[in-house]
Order: structure tokens, then C-alpha cells, then sequence
């Protein structure tokens, strides 16, 4: 072989590689800066509409999570991450992690200044579209609204509630996400 047959076949592909990899590793950048604050601004707008929807008599929020204490169930399965406070006084919106069938789920729970759930809202979760996700259905989580306390941290055993019957997982999940959130609220001060 000859020394141009070698540079053919070995060194100008690899050449041509390393500039294919640069070329591509550089467009990757210039989307992600590109697209990036795109995501995060459409992100914080997807979550100031949904604490409004939970929070109706909200005239804005303030987010007071790093003032706060945050709560988490009593075996470690929910936890709140945000709480953002209205900035008329008619309440709380509380983001709250859980982890249901299908991996983490995350909710959001309004919660008045006298402490009645307004609305509680899945927010992005990994179930199985079906059995799972019914737990997930507006008609299901108006269940929560107007409930100052649970009466127990199981969903099948709270009073007067309709819980579905094979989606055991995701609804305690849920229901965790909504007692830790309730405790969220006390910790807080109870909206004194």
C-alpha cells in the first residue's frame, strides 16, 4: 500500500468524521440555545395558568418556598417542591411529588386562606394511559374540593370518597400528594 492509499482509506474518513461530529455538536448548541428559554418560559407560563385554574380568586403569586419549612408525607412518598402564595390573600398553590404506578408523578393542590382545597391538577406523570390515569380525571379530583383535612392517609379508607377500584397506586398517590399538601398549608401558618 501506498502512503496516498493509506490516507484514503484510513485518515480521510476519520477527517471527514471529526468534522461531520463537530459540525452536528455545534447545531446541537446553537438549538438548545436557541430553544431553551423558549421551554423554560412556556414551562412557567403552563405553571402560572394551572395555579390560577386551581387558584381562581388569585390576582398573581408570590413564590415562598424558600421562606417555607416543606413538608413531606410521614413515609417519605410525597413531598412538596413549590409553594406559591397569592398575592391577594385567598390562598396557596402547593406543587407536590409523588410516585405512582408508572414512576413520579407531579400535582399541583390549591388551597384557600381557610384551608378548603380548591382544586387539585396532575401536572405531568409517567401512568399507563387507562386504568391508571383515571385517577387523574377532573371529575375524580373535584372529589378534593372543599376538604380541609383527610381522614386517613389511605385513599380506599377516606370518608365519603369514590376511589377507583384497580388504580389503587396512582390514586394513593395522589391522595398522598394532597395530604402533604394540606400539612404544607398548617406548616405555613394555616394562611395567618
Amino acid at each position: 500500500m501506498t502512503k496516498d492509499q493509506n490516507y484514503k482509506e484510513y485518515i480521510y474518513p476519520v477527517i471527514i468524521l471529526t468534522a461531520i461530529a463537530l459540525v452536528t455538536t455545534a447545531l446541537l448548541a446553537i438549538t438548545n440555545a436557541i430553544s431553551d428559554p423558549i421551554i423554560i418560559r412556556n414551562s412557567i407560563a403552563a405553571a402560572n395558568a394551572t395555579r390560577q385554574e386551581l387558584l381562581a380568586d388569585a390576582d398573581g403569586f408570590n413564590d415562598i418556598t424558600a421562606d417555607s419549612e416543606l413538608a413531606t408525607s410521614p413515609d417519605g412518598s410525597a413531598y412538596i417542591s413549590e409553594v406559591y402564595e397569592s398575592t391577594n390573600g385567598t390562598g396557596y398553590v402547593m406543587t407536590a411529588h409523588t410516585t405512582s404506578f408508572g414512576g413520579d408523578l407531579t400535582m399541583m393542590v390549591g388551597i384557600d386562606a381557610e384551608g378548603a382545597i380548591t382544586g387539585v391538577k396532575v401536572t405531568d406523570h409517567a401512568d399507563t394511559p387507562g386504568v391508571g390515569t383515571k385517577d387523574q380525571a377532573p371529575e375524580y379530583l373535584a372529589q378534593y374540593q372543599g376538604k380541609t383535612a383527610l381522614t386517613s392517609d389511605n385513599v380506599k379508607k377516606e370518608a365519603d370518597f369514590a376511589f377507583i377500584s384497580g388504580a389503587s397506586v396512582s390514586g394513593t398517590a395522589i391522595h398522598k400528594g394532597v395530604a402533604a399538601a394540606l400539612a404544607q398549608y398548617e406548616a405555613i401558618g394555616g394562611g395567618n
